[in-house]
């Protein structure tokens, strides 16, 4: 997901996916958008399959699996969550 420069997501967004991942955070580390999944938080595919389950449900979409590996950042993600949420009104 290669979001326009200057693009930003809604803090609303960030808040609640920051808040889906306190429990995956296991290193407890700061939380920025720009936290990496992979290098930052560890995530193997196993944990990304389950955080992914979350974000779903937590903003009642899908997420297309094609999507996840141009997506490396939170703030990539939460562009991607309002992206789909959009595309879904």
């Amino acid at each position: 997901m290669n979001a326009p420069t200057g693009a930003e997501p809604s803090p609303d967004t960030l808040a609640a996916l920051f808040e889906i991942l306190k429990s995956f955070n296991k290193a407890g580390i700061a939380l920025t958008p720009g936290t990496r999944f992979s290098e930052d938080l560890n995530f193997d595919s196993l944990i990304v399959m389950e955080f992914v389950a979350e974000v779903e449900d937590a903003f009642d979409i899908s997420v297309p699996l094609n999507i996840l590996p141009d997506v490396a950042t939170i703030r990539e993600l939460a562009l991607a969550v309002e992206k789909i949420v959009a595309e879904d009104k």
